[in-house]
């Protein structure tokens, strides 16, 4: 199969706030809210909901899965 089409994972770290949402992340990142969907925990979660940051570390970690369509 070759693994045409797969690319590699990208790890970001990125400081956020209590009023951060998923959404203004993904602004910083430059990212497109509509191409894309974000996991959390293997769960989707709402833009416009808040990160909670939780953990020993302060960190929280999420997936963020671009959309393809095809025709």
């Amino acid at each position: 199969m070759g693994g045409r089409g797969l690319k590699e994972e990208e790890a970001k770290r990125v400081e956020v706030s209590n009023e951060d949402t998923y959404e203004s992340v993904l602004e910083r990142l430059g990212i497109n809210p509509v191409e894309v969907v974000v996991l959390r925990d293997g769960k989707p979660v709402p833009e416009d909901e808040k990160v909670v940051v939780s953990g020993k570390k302060g960190e929280v970690k999420i997936k963020i899965v671009r959309i393809v369509s095809g025709g």
